[in-house]
């Protein structure tokens, strides 16, 4: 059984064995469909950008965004603010550092799915090459729902670097799904 060259085959094509539903087949001297060819050079074209997209903007992480960051009047605290979404859970965040060396997030996290998820927010304190991570505990925020996140404890590394992370340091604060 052999097929007209544009024909479309709605058959097994007994001669190479292979299905062919609603594709022009077209012969050539390889004995490969043409269609074939054509779906792996597009599957190649994919492929490549992918991975030059990924060259591109693997610099980028995902999950920056920018704080705000606000020294109190006193110059006893600086607070970090920011929002983020992730899975369509979504919030606002503020971390605070006192001089006495505590920290405090408060946050919310609201789900707009309609089945519940996990949520918890994630803040890194970055001083040049020192990085200090804090985090709310994993709390169920119930589908269209908003669930507030909070935590705070003291730590040693805010108390003897205050005057350096008021001046200089950077925190970068996510919510995590999951």
């Amino acid at each position: 059984m052999s097929m007209a060259v544009g024909s479309v085959a709605t058959a097994v094509d007994i001669r190479r064995g292979t299905e062919k539903w609603g594709s022009e087949m077209q012969n050539n001297n390889s004995g490969t469909a043409a269609v074939l060819r054509r779906a792996r050079s597009l599957a190649l074209v994919v492929a490549a950008g992918t991975v030059g997209g990924a060259v591109l903007f693997g610099a980028v992480p995902a999950h920056a965004n920018a704080t705000t960051k606000t020294v109190a009047s006193d110059g006893n605290s600086v607070t970090f603010t920011t929002s983020d979404s992730s899975r369509n859970v979504s919030g606002n965040i503020a971390f605070t550092i006192n001089r006495d060396g505590n920290w405090a997030i408060e946050a919310n996290a609201r789900n707009g799915n309609l089945l519940g998820r996990n949520a918890h927010w994630i803040c890194d304190l970055t001083l040049g090459s020192s990085d200090l991570r804090k985090s709310t505990g994993t709390r169920w925020v119930p589908g269209k729902k908003t669930r507030s996140l909070n935590a705070g404890a003291y730590e040693p590394f805010i108390e003897v670097s205050y005057d350096a992370l008021k001046a200089t340091g950077q925190a970068d604060c996510d919510v995590v799904v999951g």
